[in-house]
């Protein structure tokens, strides 16, 4: 009798690991040094309201949880759907310190992806406004179920030696 309820408590176990294992898996995370851009599309949930379309295949430069407040940086998630996984309607939603004169917090946009293929959902320091140091948080989320989180920590510029070496050609002195 214990045996079999062991095995039955080991079955309902893994079943339920099954359960809760994402349908999207998160290939890398950090900076990507310079994006080319493929175009753009309306995004009215982002403080320029518009998105940048990117190679979905781009790989992460240097991976980190760690960003420095750099002009031309690019930073996030690089993601894959499982083969055998259809899902409409991923959203990134990203989480800040208040930026620009509206004190915004929170940007998302659409995240489509593909059974079987990867994403690369990325925010780029294009003005000065945004360079706002402090905790960044990227959610792929589908409904109100989060998927996918990475937390993300903006540092002062040149303050993170990886990026400035790989990204800007610099080393940093004391």
């Amino acid at each position: 009798m214990r045996l079999c309820c062991f095995i039955l408590m080991s079955a309902l176990v893994a079943t339920h690991a099954q359960a809760q294992q994402s349908p999207v898996e998160m290939l890398d995370f950090g900076v990507i040094c310079d994006v080319e851009t493929n175009g753009q599309i309306d995004a009215p949930e982002t403080a320029s309201g518009v998105l940048n379309l990117i190679d979905q295949n781009r790989e992460i430069d240097v991976t980190t949880t760690e960003v420095p407040a750099h002009l031309g940086l690019s930073f996030g998630l690089r993601t894959r759907m499982q083969p055998d996984t259809s899902m409409r309607g991923l959203r990134m939603v990203v989480t800040h310190p208040p930026m620009g004169p509206n004190n915004i917090t929170r940007q998302s946009w659409a995240a489509p992806m593909a059974a079987g293929q990867t994403g690369v959902n990325l925010y780029t320091f294009d003005n000065k406004h945004e360079l706002v140091k402090g905790i960044w948080r990227f959610q792929l989320m589908f409904s109100d179920a989060v998927l996918l989180e990475k937390v993300f920590e903006v540092l002062p510029k040149g303050t993170v030696p990886a990026v400035q070496h790989t990204c800007l050609g610099q080393s940093l002195t004391s």
